[in-house]
């Protein structure tokens, strides 16, 4: 070997290593893991002092902490008192995905570790869209949209209100649709149609009612991988090649084994269907004490149907389905709907907005949370698509005209300009939002205010391991070593051995009880007498047998 060849392949030894860092660095994974831990940082440390300073938005994080608790000591089914003395949530909600919280709870025995687990499914989910977005836009269009989602309305009111079962469908979200989006621009299509199959099929494990989503996935794969044309060409001819409809509806079977991805769709379809009338009929009933569907009430479904357009307008009126119709739109500037994608978000925006239930109706809560990974998605998808819409042509011509740019350069300078659009919007918003609390004086302070502090008093004040029932200024905090009811439930049930009335807060309003010893011997029965009292709040405890 020639010293000019030795030299040469010492030279690639030693610039080998360096390559490898250029390489890691080029594929965007160090930008989108810093997105999402800056996102996860952001929103824990939103979550840690909303823990510490006694913030408890609703019942909601004591139920999930209680199912936590008795799934990290492997009791099924699990029994959640706060819902109702011995109340079982498998008949509440389908949500089998949460068996994942038993052993993180096991090992961090807090409600706060919910919140972190979260705001852990938040930040993945915005990794994966940062990753999927950097192989279809530049670096800095898949930046911009990351933010975008990561600090939307839906994610900052989820996170404020605390956690929710429906986060778990965020990544799979993400991943599902992050392939549909890259099927129309690699080579692989057939594999990412496929992929995104397989990504949808959990999301049928985190609610009821996302069952219904996963068909909706399936369709607009149908639809992406050409499997509806097909279909709708072999069933509705043209009249000169018009075959009998048995021979026809015989042709349009064979082009769905035979089609590539589609066989994949039409499981799915009938996989997320079937999961959501099985929860829904069989499931849930089976474990509910009433033998029914606890949330039938929230949609009719025969008045829907006997009159279509009273329906469509109930999807504007009240003002809060306009104020959050209008919120999504610009989320997604407007131009997300013009995507297949935005398919998938109907059938969340149908069941809340056609409910009578008003808490459905408003941008605040919880609700919103699945619709941002869709929003998002459909965004790039259509900017992606760009070409096959006339407004964005125009300006596309536009930009390539007055800046002198190859078409190529133009279109990415539109979706550029879209994109940071997105991103101002959220950026102008931000003060409007739930997590601009985290600017506000004292509440990044570890120091607990008066009534905080005798929160904390009232909280070490009652025997570990005793039953107590408690309004939401504490229920949440005495999980993890009691027995918790909530004392709105009227059942008379439970007879526990403390009761916690803060007669200042714990959503009681204007109807707080005057006599809180009366209050509990009303609606527990027994004797219960003035244990200890801090502020506000009073510890009650039971006398006598």
């Amino acid at each position: 070997m020639t010293a000019t060849a030795k030299t040469s392949d010492s030279q690639s030894a030693q610039e080998q290593p360096h390559q490898s860092l250029l390489s890691f660095i080029s594929t965007s994974r160090l930008t989108a893991w810093t997105l999402a831990f800056a996102l996860f940082a952001f929103y824990s440390l939103y979550s840690y002092f909303q823990y510490v300073h006694y913030h408890t938005p609703s019942w909601d994080l004591g139920i999930f902490s209680q199912l936590a608790q008795e799934y990290s000591q492997l009791h099924f089914p699990p029994i959640v008192d706060i819902k109702g003395s011995g109340f079982n949530l498998w008949g509440d909600h389908f949500h089998p995905i949460l068996i994942i919280l038993g052993p993180l709870y096991a090992l961090f025995p807090s409600p706060a570790t919910l919140l972190y687990v979260q705001n852990a499914l938040v930040a993945y989910s915005a990794y994966l869209l940062c990753r999927y977005a950097q192989q279809v836009i530049p670096p800095i269009g898949a930046i911009t949209l990351t933010i975008a989602y990561g600090l939307s309305f839906g994610v900052q009111n989820a996170v404020s209100v605390q956690f929710h079962e429906v986060a778990f469908a965020l990544p799979f979200l993400c991943a599902s649709l992050g392939n549909i989006v890259l099927s129309q621009k690699t080579s692989e299509s057939v594999k990412n149609l496929k992929r995104a199959c397989y990504w949808a099929m959990p999301i049928a494990f985190v609610k009821e009612d996302l069952g219904i989503t996963v068909a909706t996935i399936a369709l607009v794969i149908a639809i992406r991988a050409g499997t509806i044309t097909s279909i709708h060409q072999r069933l509705f001819p043209s009249a000169s090649s018009a075959l009998p409809v048995p021979q026809r509806m015989l042709h349009a079977t064979r082009t769905i084994n035979r089609h590539d991805g589609s066989l994949h769709a039409v499981l799915l379809l009938f996989w997320g269907i079937m999961w959501s009338l099985l929860s829904v009929l069989v499931i849930l009933p089976a474990y509910n004490s009433g033998g029914v569907f606890d949330y039938s009430d929230k949609l009719n479904l025969s008045e829907i149907l006997s009159d279509p357009l009273q329906s469509f307008g109930l999807l504007f009126y009240p003002w809060q389905k306009t104020l959050t119709l209008v919120l999504l739109l610009f989320s997604g500037v407007f131009l997300w709907v013009l995507s297949p994608l935005a398919l998938i978000a109907l059938p969340t925006i149908l069941w809340r907005f056609l409910s009578p239930h008003e808490s459905y109706w408003a941008p605040t809560w919880h609700y919103s949370l699945v619709l941002m990974p869709i929003v998002f998605m459909a965004l790039l998808d259509a900017l992606l698509s760009m070409h096959r819409f006339a407004p964005l042509r125009y300006l596309s011509a536009k930009a390539q005209h007055l800046f002198a740019l190859s078409t190529q350069r133009a279109q990415e300078l539109t979706r550029t300009s879209f994109l940071w659009l997105a991103f101002l919007i959220v950026i102008v918003s931000f003060p409007y939002q739930p997590l601009w609390k985290i600017t506000h004086t004292g509440f990044l302070s570890s120091s607990l205010s008066v009534e905080e502090y005798e929160k904390q008093q009232a909280l070490e004040s009652i025997p570990a391991h005793s039953s107590v029932a408690s309004d939401l200024s504490l229920l949440t905090y005495l999980v993890p070593e009691h027995q918790v009811f909530w004392i709105g439930d009227k059942t008379h049930n439970a007879h526990p051995q403390y009761v916690v009335i803060d007669r200042a807060g714990g959503g009681w309003g204007k109807s707080a009880p005057k006599d809180p010893a009366h209050y509990a011997r009303k609606y527990f029965g027994g004797n219960y007498r003035e244990y200890q009292r801090f502020g506000t709040i009073y510890v009650l405890e039971r006398v006598g047998a």
